[in-house]
């Protein structure tokens, strides 16, 4: 499985190039949730804390991320793009940031899947969350279109 997560890193650093500047690195996934982390001092602002564009930023390749991962589970041969998203900023970050995916328990990932299967262009709403602690700071809802 490292191997695998150090294959999306180099993916996303030569892909998202931005990514590998912003120091994200991608940390543990278990087939259902998705965590990345993040340095801090790249992604800071003027206030000391980190900065609400690295923090969307981050929230949406984590679940571009969890995207790719699944897609290669599932041996299906799609691409995703973010076609609309909202943020929520709820608490400050000031630390070594940490962001999460996880795949919605509504069976809404599997109606999306077995639509790219049948070669249909799909939508999925995928939330990612920036944690500071225990407690969600960011909450990130994406929708991703995707098609083979």
């Amino acid at each position: 499985m490292q191997q695998r997560l150090a294959l999306l890193e180099e993916t996303l650093h030569r892909e998202v190039p931005l990514t590998r500047t912003m120091g994200v690195r991608v940390e543990e996934h278990d087939g259902r949730e998705l965590l990345f982390l993040a340095d801090f001092e790249p992604n800071i602002n003027i206030h000391g804390t980190a900065f609400g564009g690295s923090l969307y930023s981050i929230c949406a390749v984590v679940c571009w991320g969890m995207l790719h991962l699944k897609f290669e589970d599932e041996g299906v041969p799609a691409h995703s793009v973010l076609g609309d998203a909202r943020i929520t900023y709820s608490l400050p970050v000031r630390g070594e940031i940490k962001a999460r995916c996880r795949l919605p328990d509504d069976g809404s990932y599997e109606t999306f899947i077995e639509s790219l299967r049948a070669g249909k262009r799909s939508r999925l709403e995928l939330t990612a969350e920036i944690l500071v602690g225990e407690k969600v700071a960011v909450r990130f809802v994406g929708s991703y279109s995707a098609a083979v």
